[in-house]
């Protein structure tokens, strides 16, 4: 047997064993490409702008504690001018996003986020519905179809220049059984190259190894850093967290008009009030952080993991990088198209390379 055909064989059985699980993992990562829509459509996010500035934290709270009283209030979300101000809660054993009207504190949506097609589907894709033992079943069936990937290539690849002629198009006019096989040939050709960016980093938060391996070339490996805390011996200079929470809210509004940003609610002692600031594009690795002390309201600098943009590890930032390259966002609306079709490509590979050696065997 010659290494080309022992591929090919490995190829074929590797296939067979993942190739449905694969389907549904591959399917319900094209569906979340375009995740962010749903969410506005499903969460009912958009809203009519207006000439008047934005609500604080505080009255956000109001209106939770009187529509939500059991709802605990974590964090805030301001986004643009046309999208809802979004409230993260915990309670219930599950927790909610509510959804409010960012110039009345009006509350528009709760979604319980356990529940719902978002819910479900991004289960799907991360655990197949099974949750931890799933979570395992995905990240093998990823790294096995890293493999089938690879394989494919090699299998494909032509061994003459007369070879290369078939390989990259699609005969349109020919009988349904070449169709199929031009379909899992040259399609799988072209969407590999996109592909093989999701798998990629769908191993890297599968995996420690890949983690660690990132961080030994980046000499981010036994790096410790500092916990950001807030001084429980300040003098408070508000008696209520919120206040202080207004008050940075303004400041970044003022200094980062065209930003979203998120700030947080501290519910422990040495709890600090933390400010996420997202650039337009909501691109993670270009996200910055800020800490301040919940009881002074004055900024805490340190050696953390997560800092402002600028401070940020070669590590943290290809790390952040994760996220926008598996869904595509990071080269904008091409890249998420470029990631969809490639998805459903990839999904469609398990069925037309099973009928394909159906129709082999049969022969």
């Amino acid at each position: 047997m010659t290494i080309k055909k022992l591929i090919g064989q490995v190829h074929l059985w590797v296939g067979l064993v993942v190739g449905i699980l694969f389907f549904i993992i591959a399917l319900s990562g094209a569906i979340l490409v375009w995740q962010p829509e749903f969410r506005y459509l499903l969460f009912y996010q958009g809203v009519t702008p207006q000439d008047t500035n934005f609500v604080l934290p505080s009255d956000l709270k109001k209106t939770i504690d009187r529509e939500f009283p059991q709802g605990d209030y974590r964090t805030a979300f301001f986004r643009e001018r046309d999208k809802t101000c979004e409230v993260l809660l915990y309670g219930q054993g599950t927790y909610y996003i509510a959804q409010l009207n960012p110039y009345t504190a009006e509350l528009i949506h709760l979604q319980d986020m356990n529940t719902g097609f978002i819910s479900f589907m991004v289960g799907l894709h991360r655990n197949l519905l099974l949750k931890d033992f799933g979570r395992q079943v995905v990240h093998w069936s990823t790294l096995l179809f890293l493999v089938m990937l690879i394989t494919g290539l090699v299998i494909w690849w032509p061994s003459s220049k007369k070879e290369r002629k078939g390989r990259f198009s699609i005969k349109w006019g020919a009988s349904p059984k070449k169709l199929n096989y031009d379909f899992h040939n040259v399609f799988g050709f072209y969407a590999t190259w996109i592909a093989i960016f999701a798998v990629v980093t769908g191993l890297f938060w599968g995996f420690d190894v890949v983690k660690n391996s990132l961080k030994a070339v980046t000499g981010e490996l036994g790096v410790s850093y500092e916990q950001p805390k807030s001084d429980t011996l300040a003098i408070p200079a508000y008696e209520n967290p919120f206040d202080i929470m207004d008050s940075i809210t303004l400041v970044f509004r003022e200094k980062y008009p065209e930003k979203a940003f998120r700030v947080s609610n501290p519910h422990g002692k040495q709890d600090i009030i933390r400010v996420t600031l997202n650039d337009p594009e909501m691109l993670n690795y270009k996200s910055s952080h800020y800490y301040f002390d919940r009881y002074s309201g004055k900024e805490i600098i340190g050696n953390f993991m997560h800092g402002p943009g600028d401070e940020i590890s070669a590590y943290e930032k290809l790390h952040g990088m994760v996220y926008d390259i598996h869904f595509g966002s990071i080269a904008g609306l091409p890249g998420r198209l470029l990631v969809f079709f490639s998805s459903l490509i990839a999904a469609s590979l398990p069925i037309t390379g099973f009928i394909y050696w159906l129709g082999r065997k049969k022969k």
